[in-house]
């Protein structure tokens, strides 16, 4: 029997685990193991349920243009607990000139789809309007070279598209300096769609054209039949997903609180895990599900030239801060999900999410709550600060952009330090590199949100995609053994 040891119970070591559960449960002969240093699996997603409050402390949806995390879902038989957004409040804000102003609708990312709504938002002066405009009639680039996002909007839509949106929204997903974030690795619908339609626009209209051509397939007997939107969540927070996985995988062991000191060569066995208690574990084949910088750590002594390229791969931090307020004499009607602040404002915050409006289910009769995202690349500082001093700074924020002075009766930050991944340009070029190196390392996996996307349903595809390289590695050995 096989036996394979995942480090780091983040949804991507989930997946993968998850994903050899179904092997073994079709009779292959095959160990898994998790370990997880903190005392709960799921990484970044961590739910918090109180009182009649879902407070999430990292993600609280993710991308269903993706599939791979409602796939997921179906298989952990959660598809009547998915959810989408609120679409009765649908709008989002800029906040831009001292006031928040409704971006135009039929804005796709930062990309207009529908000429009136954006010929009559004040978010972009008529110059600004203009030089979005151009992208209509401006050539596609030529060659096939990194750029960084930033230079990419520029070019494509103009300095104020890069200012107001660009920058607020794409960066903010990323918490990235948009000038150093790789385009081909964030987004890359977006080099694809110059690649074939030249003009942003005219692709993104004919992107439209196609999914209004498309009628969704009925849903299946048992399915949830609420339509999705454009983010998903669970009824009662992302953290349904952890345990789901956990409970469906009654083969696999999950093991919290187990520090890994190193990874060694084994005896008896390819490798070995010490654990920082003492114990051993002998493995076949070991999986790396955790940020990249602690996978070099652990690579160092046996793959030196995967960790040194591993250690070029930079971390920021942010925070999140919840505010939960009492409904009654709350100053601020909330009609929309949120809203973003583009830098140049020199505000203290990256975005306000306006939670329940977005998802309602998340806060009991009489309650609306928000949240504040802190930090990234460009204000790391902020999100280094004390728990009291950044909740002192949100609160002032959220007094000056929009007018609270009431005092939250639930109000939680919660730290992410060093743990947002940060894709600079020739990303993908380094992820190939270390793709090459680890080649000579038979039996080492590496996973997570380090090589080729930050999402949910991107960490569940690449963990899946890295537990069947691990098979199809076993296959070869069985086969070399026959």
């Amino acid at each position: 029997m096989k036996k394979i040891v995942i480090i780091g119970g983040g949804i991507a070591g989930l997946a993968a685990a998850h994903r050899l559960q179904e092997e073994i449960s079709r009779g292959h002969a095959l160990e898994c193991v998790v370990l997880e240093a903190a005392d709960q699996c799921g990484g970044k997603i961590a739910t918090e349920r109180f009182d009649g409050f879902v407070i999430e402390r990292g993600p609280d949806s993710f991308i269903s243009q993706k599939p791979a995390a409602i796939e997921l879902c179906k298989k952990l038989g959660l598809s009547d607990r998915l959810v989408g957004t609120n679409q009765e409040q649908t709008k989002t804000y800029v906040y831009t000139g001292k006031k928040l102003v409704t971006m135009p609708d039929g804005l796709s990312l930062m990309i207009p789809t529908k000429f009136l709504p954006f010929a009559l938002t004040e978010l972009f002066s008529w110059p600004g309007k203009a030089r979005m405009a151009l992208d209509l009639i401006i050539p596609r680039k030529q060659g096939n070279d990194d750029e960084s996002l930033a230079s990419f909007v520029r070019r494509r839509m103009g300095e104020e598209a890069l200012r107001k949106m660009a920058e607020p929204m794409l960066a903010g997903i990323y918490a990235s300096d948009p000038e150093t974030m790789s385009i081909h690795s964030t987004f890359p619908m977006f080099v694809q769609t110059e690649k074939k339609y030249r003009s942003l626009i005219l692709g993104m209209l004919a992107r439209k054209r196609q999914q209004l051509m498309q009628k969704p397939s009925p849903p299946k007997p048992g399915e949830n039949h609420q339509p999705f939107s454009l983010f998903m969540t669970l009824k009662n927070g992302l953290g349904e997903m952890v345990d789901a996985v956990i409970e469906k995988s009654p083969d696999v062991s999950f093991q919290t609180n187990a520090k890994v000191g190193k990874v060694v060569k084994g005896e008896s066995t390819a490798w070995q895990v010490e654990l920082e208690d003492g114990e051993t574990i002998d493995a076949d084949a070991v999986l790396f599900a955790t940020p990249a910088k602690l996978s070099a750590d652990f690579l160092e002594p046996i793959a030196p030239g995967v960790a040194e390229l591993l250690h070029q791969i930079k971390y920021v931090s942010t925070a999140t801060v919840t505010l939960a307020y009492r409904k009654e004499g709350f100053s601020h009607p909330l009609n929309g999900f949120g809203f973003v602040v583009p830098r140049t404002e020199g505000r203290k915050i990256l975005a306000c999410t306006w939670t329940s409006s977005k998802f309602p289910h998340r806060t009991p009769l009489g309650f609306v709550m928000l949240r504040c995202f802190v930090g990234g690349a460009l204000k790391e500082n902020l999100a280094e600060q004390a728990e009291d001093a950044i909740a002192t700074m949100v609160k002032k924020e959220l007094a000056d952009l929009m007018g609270i002075h009431q005092e939250p009766e639930i109000c939680k930050v919660f730290h992410n330090k060093k743990s947002n991944v940060q894709y600079r340009v020739g990303h993908a070029g380094l992820i190939e590199s270390v793709e090459k190196e680890l080649r000579d390392f038979p039996g080492l996996f590496l996973t997570g949100s380090a090589y080729t996307g930050i999402g949910i349903p991107d960490c569940i595809q690449n963990g899946t995609r890295a537990a069947e390289s691990a098979l199809e590695f076993f296959s070869g050995e069985s086969q070399a053994e026959d």
